[in-house]
């Protein structure tokens, strides 16, 4: 075998070798989890945590946010909740899917209250940059007020209007009956 050919054999294996190795590599994806937790009385009655669905429509307004800062105006910026379709069985819904584009009836809608960057190994707040977003919003006494099956947050071009913007992620649960004398806090985690 000549010089050449065989530095060109080696190159070769090693170009291989290299291409095998990047595809073994995995991608995970953005993820998410759901913490909610139901206050009636200053007495806590509900505690529900669990893995949320991060939808289809969310990489497109990735991508939005990636091609210029102009448009869109902003990220993930409400968080709605929504009482399901009325034909669902309130205390086994349906699984959340990734092709969904927005609740299946959302009667009410608010503001991030506050959204945190989270250490990733020890799940507190910090000022250092992370992939893991803490997404809070607190329904008050006499918001959000109804059965409560349903909740998803929205970004881009979302407005206070119901049904507005690209949604991101979606969780069904079996109902939560929100009363006007129970209060509601809700954190979306979203790990990209």
């Amino acid at each position: 075998m000549g010089f050449f050919t065989e530095k060109f054999t080696k190159m070769g294996n090693i170009f291989q070798m290299g291409s095998a190795m990047k595809e073994r590599e995995t991608y995970h994806g953005m993820k998410g989890k759901l913490f909610l937790k139901a206050y009636e009385g200053g007495k806590l009655v509900h505690d529900y945590s669990s893995p949320n669905i991060i939808v289809n429509t969310a990489s497109i307004l990735i991508a939005r946010l990636l091609k210029d800062n102009a448009e869109p105006m902003s990220g993930i910026s409400y968080l709605s909740i929504g009482s399901g379709n009325g034909s669902w069985d309130p205390f086994d819904p349906p699984a959340p899917t990734t092709a969904q584009t927005r609740l299946e009836y959302e009667f009410f809608r608010k503001a991030i209250d506050l959204a945190t960057f989270v250490h990733p190994e020890t799940g507190e707040p910090t000022t250092v940059y992370t992939n893991i977003v803490d997404y809070s919003v607190t329904f008050g006494e006499g918001e959000a007020v109804g059965p409560i099956l349903e909740m998803g947050l929205f970004g881009g071009d979302a407005t206070a209007e119901l049904n507005s913007g690209t949604m991101i992620n979606w969780r069904t649960f079996p109902v939560i009956n929100k009363t006007s004398t129970m209060t509601l806090t809700v954190i979306f985690r979203i790990t990209a």
